[in-house]
């Protein structure tokens, strides 16, 4: 049993007020800072609209100019658009707001995101007793989150000849001031022997990226220290992601992207982008237009480090027509000897996938929505932990048979001198399974079975899988509850 030292840091919205609010021509003025949070808590009303559609009516009066007040005419509400129409459009609205910004205002949101006072999302600290610090970073739950979000242009990373979304990068650079007396700490108390574990969901987990990298780059943590990155949910923020791991002396594994099979969210910036859509980013916004990533592959930020599946039971959601029929966790594997050859099938497969359903696909369904959607339910935090537990589940399940079947058969071998020794099969590649797309083979290096999960456990923690729960709970629950659950495994 591993021992926990929770802190928790909680974020804070943004404090400043509508500005400007001063009278003129009986109208109002509001500053263009306002704006943008105007914008972004639309975006942010997408995101409460997955969880709970609320009714969305107006009244409608006559359209006759010369009715006087007293009339017996009557105001009746009348529905004028239905409200999942309404969201993607307050939605996409507000992109195109933000992205056409001036750069006063989103320098603005900037300098508010990389503020060493709040924080866009809450993290935690946890300590093992083998010297591991992780930290814990939330997803996008605050109008300070979706300021984020929505300022996804692309600006240098680190003084380096890598692309990085700019408002998670501002964030990022907030939350390092925050992080940095805490990881100062931890390296004091435990000397060489300390290591730290950055993971998280959605936003959570880009962040848990940046703040990884940032403390390898500025030199106060050796890359020793640094255990692979787990996210869960992330969206790609990055252009030239494996090209700085290579850089930096990291493995590709040193990123691990679990990204359950339909989510929406790890698509959003790595699907192929319609080519007017590029071309409307590129005419209203300067920083696109030089950005290798949409002009040479028609994304915004390519996959970075190593992609694994998630999928979950088909009573919760229905598997993937990529991936085999059941509960598993998959990882894409290349066995080719020739190094770029692999990066290329590889990062075929990835697109592939990220494509599949395409997010434009997602967004046309109706049932998308709501509490119910699928948005939500192939998104949420809580679905990442119980589809991650039932793989565990079913594979230590397997791993059980397996080892009486083992017995079975060591004792046939006693009492029968021609007894053949058992074998168990570990990982096992899936059969050939051709794509319609260049007749891409997907499924030729997809692997799954106990090998993939054996590779999830060592990068969870070496010895203790159970405090994968500690990553994925919910903060009340992690609190109040977490030796309890942490017992069940």
């Amino acid at each position: 049993m591993c021992h926990l030292k929770i802190k928790k840091q909680k974020s804070t919205i943004a404090k400043d007020e509508l500005e400007g609010n001063e009278q003129e021509n009986a109208g109002y003025r509001i500053s263009a800072s306002s704006a943008y949070q105007i914008a972004a808590s639309a975006a942010s009303y997408l995101h409460l609209h997955t969880k709970s559609i609320l009714p969305l009516n107006s009244s409608k009066a006559d359209a006759s100019e010369d009715s006087c007040e007293g009339d017996d005419k009557t105001i009746e509400p009348i529905n004028t658009m239905n409200p999942d129409v309404a969201s993607f459009m307050a939605t996409t609205d507000s992109m195109t707001a933000v992205v056409a910004a001036k750069e006063e205002v989103k320098q603005a949101v900037a300098d508010d995101l990389n503020s060493t006072r709040s924080s866009p999302c809450e993290w935690f600290i946890s300590d093992d007793n083998q010297g591991t610090r992780f930290f814990v970073i939330q997803g996008s739950e605050t109008l300070a989150s979706w300021q984020a979000n929505l300022l996804f242009e692309p600006v240098l990373f680190e003084g380096l000849d890598v692309l990085v979304h700019r408002g998670i990068y501002e964030a990022a650079k907030g939350m390092y001031e925050q992080m940095l007396p805490e990881v100062r700490a931890h390296l004091k108390s435990h000397g060489r022997g300390a290591t730290f574990r950055f993971t998280g969901h959605s936003l959570g987990g880009s962040l848990s990226l940046l703040l990884n990298l940032m403390l390898k780059i500025r030199g106060e943590v050796p890359a020793s220290s640094l255990l692979p990155v787990i996210t869960f949910g992330a969206p790609s923020i990055m252009c030239g992601g494996d090209r700085l791991l290579r850089k930096l002396g990291l493995p590709r594994s040193h990123v691990q992207a679990i990204t359950m099979h339909r989510d929406i969210v790890p698509r959003a910036f790595s699907c192929n982008y319609p080519n007017h859509v590029a071309e409307l980013l590129k005419a209203i916004n300067a920083n696109f237009r030089n950005h290798p990533c949409l002009n040479n592959q028609k994304l915004l930020y390519a996959p970075m480090g190593e992609l694994l599946i998630l999928q979950p039971d088909e009573k919760f959601s229905p598997h993937h027509h990529l991936l085999p029929s059941g509960s598993g966790l998959y990882f894409l594997n290349c066995p080719l000897s020739d190094t770029s050859d692999a990066e290329k099938q590889l990062r075929t497969a990835q697109i592939v996938f990220l494509n599949s359903p395409h997010p434009l696909e997602i967004l046309r369904d109706r049932s998308a929505y709501g509490s119910e959607g699928t948005i939500q339910r192939d998104h949420d935090m809580n679905s990442y932990f119980k589809s991650i537990r039932n793989v565990i589940r079913l594979e230590l399940n397997r791993i059980r048979k397996a080892r009486r079947q083992h017995r079975r058969k060591f004792w046939l071998s006693i009492l029968s001198p021609s007894g053949n020794d058992a074998s168990i099969l570990v990982g096992r590649p899936v059969g050939s399974m051709n794509m319609a797309q260049n007749q891409f083979n997907f499924a030729g290096i997809l692997q799954t079975g106990g090998e993939s999960l054996k590779r999830f456990g060592r990068l969870v923690a070496s010895q203790h899988m159970h405090l994968l729960v500690v990553l994925l709970f919910p903060a009340r629950v992690l609190l109040f509850g977490a030796y309890s659950t942490i017992n069940y495994y």
